[in-house]
Formats: structure tokens, sequence, C-alpha cells
């Protein structure tokens, strides 16, 4: 199980490699605003537990593990950004809420709120 700090950078992998069908190591850091050795580092940890293949210098693409936790990611951030709309936040706030916490909640959590927010829907 990824860390939040993995799971952020994998989430930006993963929607890189939608976008581009590839992502590479200076793309990520300025989407993260964070420096380029930064996200090497996280590579080479998100490699070794095999969400990832990387070789330093080259492109990133999501294995098979990666691919599948990067559409996990993508359900809880759409799930969240839906609740936050049901409670009526701020919608320019909604984005950096969801980037605060979606990593830091239980999936647990996650599947209370995903199933208060299918119910809302059904019941709207």
């Amino acid at each position: 199980m990824p860390s939040p700090s993995e799971e952020k950078y994998l989430e930006e992998i993963y929607y890189a490699v939608l976008e581009n069908g590839y992502a590479r190591i200076s793309l990520v850091a300025k989407s993260l605003k964070v420096g380029v050795s930064s996200v090497s580092k996280m590579a080479g940890r998100l490699a070794q537990e095999g969400f990832i293949d990387y070789k330093p210098y080259g492109i990133i693409a999501l294995t098979q593990k990666g691919m599948k936790k990067g559409r996990e990611l993508e359900r809880n951030h759409k799930v969240l950004e839906e609740f936050f709309r049901m409670v009526e936040l701020e919608e320019t706030l909604i984005e950096q809420e969801v980037m605060n916490i979606a990593h830091h909640l239980s999936n647990e959590a996650l599947k209370k709120i995903e199933i208060h927010v299918k119910e809302k829907r059904t019941n709207s």
C-alpha cells in the first residue's frame, strides 16, 4: 500500500500517462511544483514497489498494478469532488481541498463517503 506521498506522485504520473501515453520526471516535477530530484527519488520507490517502469533519464510507464491504483485514485478524487459540491463548498476551493485530504483518508472513510454520495445522487 503506497504512502500518502507516494499516492500523490503516482496520481500525477497516472494523469500524465493518460494525457500523453507516458510521463517524464520534469513534467511531474513541474505539475507538482517540486524539484526534479524529489520526483526521481519517488520514481525509484514507486518502481521498486511495482507501480511504474522507470529508468533514470527515461520515460515513466505505469505497470498494470500502477494503472489499477491510478484508476482507484482518480475515482476517489472524483467522489471527493462530488461530495464537496454536495455540501456546497465554494467551487474555487474544491480542487485544493481534495488534494489536501484525498491521500490521507482511509479506504473505509472513502468508501463511506462514496456510499453517501451515491445515495444522495440516487435520491436527488
